[in-house]
């Protein structure tokens, strides 16, 4: 796939924000709800020198207008997230389609724009009806269990069909919208799958092994267990690849897929669901976007020069990532003394040096609105800057496990476990 920076910035190389517009206003308690709202987030990528954008789709329900019948819109139920009201994002919603604005917009300023999905992030609870489907609602032999047998409502199992169809409908649909390629984020919510009966059962059928039973410390005593799971979601990828497939000779144009992964140990992908470096060999991809993702306990480094060594062996593109975590503080519009700049430069400069072929940056829609931000944006770009800053810019007092440009979800001692013991329904 053809892979360039915008020739509307000076970057070196290709500079991607990931951004879900509504955030920052729920974030910051910000008025919104006009569709200004949608150009103004656009605008801003562009004025700060981002190349292309990562928009959200949605995660348990979509952000856009769909006319899939099995699908919910944002808002639909109600607009309660947390205990807070999201009504501003069903009046933008009641205006416009949030994703055709943006398609519009980026196309009249030749920014690509990829449509993202989050793959398995259901919240399963009324109190977030606002952002979770009637189907995670409605149907809880949906939902994942974990080793101890307990529900994970926030999880839906893909070993069926109805939960493997749903996402599919709702990638290809985005695909006939118009969106340029389209970024399958597994890192909302890893792993994808874990112990439901429909993934329990025929493993037991298959090896005469519960599951369930396996506790030891040792990933070997897991790895066919694992590799029967990823198997699973190789089944789904191959599905959507041929969907898409299919669409761009009916549409006349191609439509790259990315999947958005946590920059993990190999055996931590597949004990996670995600054998990326199948979906490189096999052609189920055209490259991978990286997320720095500490959180199991028996491993929490990150591994960016396997994930660029392996994407590249295959011919694929290997798109580096840089979280939020210390960029921002919710509800706060200065630095006043959570971020350093040093430690993301160093981030970066270690995944440039392993060889991504660009940058990406989670939760853009905030960012941009940063000031004390402007710099670090208007230099990620561009390697030879990077390294420069890295070196020359003091190095912080830190925490020894400093989560500084780590996905928001990640845990520098781990959170995630192979044993029921350690990590309790957190067990892999």
């Amino acid at each position: 796939m053809a892979f360039s920076q915008s020739i509307l910035t000076d970057n070196q190389v290709p500079l991607l924000g990931i951004s879900e517009w509504m955030c920052y206003y729920a974030n910051y308690d910000k008025p919104g709800g006009k569709i200004s709202d949608i150009d103004e987030c656009v605008e801003l990528h562009l004025r700060r020198g981002f190349d292309q954008m990562v928009w959200n789709l949605g995660r348990s329900v979509v952000d856009y207008w769909s006319d899939l019948p099995n699908v919910t819109r944002m808002c639909e139920l109600n607009d309660q997230v947390g205990g807070k009201s999201w009504r501003f994002v069903g009046e933008v919603m009641e205006q416009v389609c949030p994703l055709r604005r943006a398609l519009e917009l980026c196309g009249r300023n030749r920014m690509m724009l990829w449509g993202r999905l989050g793959m398995n992030r259901h919240y399963g609870s009324e109190s977030y009806a606002g952002v979770t489907s009637r189907m995670a609602l409605e149907k809880p032999q949906l939902r994942e269990r974990s080793k101890r047998g307990n529900e994970v409502a926030g999880g839906l199992c893909y070993a069926l069909e109805e939960v493997q169809q749903e996402r599919l409908d709702i990638l290809l649909e985005a695909q006939r919208i118009g969106a340029q390629g389209l970024v399958l984020d597994f890192c909302r919510q890893m792993p994808m799958l874990m112990y439901h009966p429909a993934l329990v059962e025929p493993y037991r059928e298959k090896s005469g092994v519960d599951p369930r039973e396996i506790d030891g410390d040792d990933p070997e005593e897991y790895a066919e267990w694992f590799q029967y799971r990823a198997d699973v979601l190789t089944g789904f990828m191959k599905r959507l690849r041929g969907g898409v497939r299919r669409q761009e000779e009916e549409l006349g144009r191609e439509c790259p897929i990315i999947a958005r992964v946590p920059d993990s140990a190999p055996w931590l992908m597949v004990a996670y669901g995600l054998d990326s470096e199948r979906w490189c060999r096999d052609d189920l991809i055209d490259g991978v976007m990286l997320s720095p993702f500490p959180i199991t306990v028996e491993d929490t480094g990150l591994y960016v020069e396997h994930h660029a060594e392996t994407a590249h062996r295959y011919g694929k593109i290997c798109i580096g990532g840089i979280g939020s975590k210390r960029l921002i503080e919710s509800g706060v519009e200065e630095n006043i003394g959570f971020f350093h700049a040093q430690p993301i430069y160093a981030l970066a400069e270690r995944q440039y040096r392993a060889g991504v072929d660009g940058m990406s940056l989670y939760q853009s829609e905030t960012l941009v609105r940063m000031e004390y931000l402007k710099e670090l944006i208007g230099n990620l770009g561009k390697p030879e800057v990077v390294t420069r800053m890295a070196e020359e810019l003091p190095v912080p007092d830190l925490p020894e496990n400093d989560d500084t440009g780590m996905d928001w979800h990640a845990h520098g001692r781990g959170r995630y476990g192979l044993r029921v013991e350690v990590a309790g329904d957190a067990a892999l």
